[in-house]
């Protein structure tokens, strides 16, 4: 699976979360690259600077229990946007 992260290759870096309606944060993972590559460029439109990074399918329940994060998994084809919260922020600054 793939996640965005900070740096290439590192989820020490930080790992790239959203709050969802009820506060929770939520992490975002990829079954298919083409597809973390995609929601990456959306993010990169909205000035965020992140990296994608592979992560074994067996550490993701791991990950996000030790971080205290939910999780969501999009499989391939699955439509995913930036949260509209972060496209007004960026509508709001031009």
């Amino acid at each position: 699976m793939f996640v965005l992260t900070r740096e290439k290759s590192s989820i020490e870096s930080g790992v790239y979360a959203t709050k969802d309606n009820d506060g929770i944060t939520v992490v975002q993972f990829f079954v298919d690259k083409d597809d973390a590559m995609t929601y990456n460029e959306q993010l990169r439109a909205c000035d965020y600077d992140l990296e994608i990074t592979e992560v074994p399918d067996e550490a993701v329940d791991k990950l996000c229990d030790a971080l205290g994060y939910a999780y969501t998994v999009a499989e391939p084809g699955d439509m995913i946007m930036p949260r509209m919260e972060i496209l007004e922020s960026i509508l709001s600054d031009l």
